[in-house]
């Protein structure tokens, strides 16, 4: 449990309750703590009436004399085309609510083994299988996963975390931004799957019949290490 304790040392993934002290634009502010994580994101909350709804997501950009600036962008996670997106900008006293599903997460590891090994380490987070993203990419006939591929998934099956084992360590992001949360190590793969480990099987094969431009992953760690921006 080494690794467990390791992350939790410097990144919180319960959620974090807070209300807007601030609003500037597209900007808010609420009192910082040592919970609140730079770069984390969550949903701002609206008090109507007799209801409350989401009105905005928002991100950590920096912490200051005291405070947490967050950015505001538009939540689209649970649009529906039958209802129209709040048309309502946050205002001071809204709830923000920030880790939002960080409890929810998908894995994207080179084989088997380091897979389980990420997953047995986290009892509390609930790990959507690696199975139904790869159903989604055979379904859409995507060979190497975007951003937007995952951003989907991740909106389709409320996750808000995602896990890439990337040479010896784990590298948690968050699934809309892809801002890096956090990391830590893991152990060394000795094989390698791509376009990562799942049951789904040979990818190649299930892809025959469709039409893609897509290259195959040929580099594991390369792909997604640019991908998530890392090019050290």
């Amino acid at each position: 449990m080494l690794f467990f304790a390791n992350l939790y040392a410097d990144f919180n993934l319960n959620p974090v309750k807070t209300n807007l002290i601030k609003v500037d634009g597209n900007y808010g502010y609420v009192k910082d703590s040592s919970e609140i994580s730079l770069y984390s994101s969550g949903i701002v909350m609206h008090n109507f009436a007799d209801s409350k709804s989401i009105v905005a997501r928002a991100s950590v950009i920096s912490k200051e004399n005291g405070l947490a600036k967050l950015e505001f962008k538009v939540f689209d996670s649970l649009e529906q085309k039958a209802l129209p997106l709040p048309n309502i900008l946050p205002e001071v006293n809204d709830e923000v609510i920030l880790n939002f599903l960080y409890n929810r997460a998908l894995i994207i590891a080179p084989n088997e083994s380091i897979y389980n090994e990420i997953e047995q380490s986290f009892p509390q987070i609930y790990f959507t299988h690696i199975d139904i993203f790869g159903a989604q990419l055979i379904r859409d006939s995507v060979s190497s996963p975007k951003r937007s591929d995952f951003r989907k998934f991740c909106s389709n099956n409320a996750v808000g975390i995602l896990i890439f084992a990337l040479d010896q360590k784990a590298v948690f992001v968050d699934c809309q931004d892809f801002n890096i949360l956090a990391e830590n190590s893991i152990s060394k793969a000795t094989k390698i799957q791509t376009p990562f480990y799942s049951r789904v099987g040979s990818y190649k094969n299930k892809f025959l019949g469709f039409l893609t431009s897509d290259q195959d992953i040929t580099n594991f760690y390369g792909y997604y290490k640019a991908l998530l921006g890392i090019y050290k």
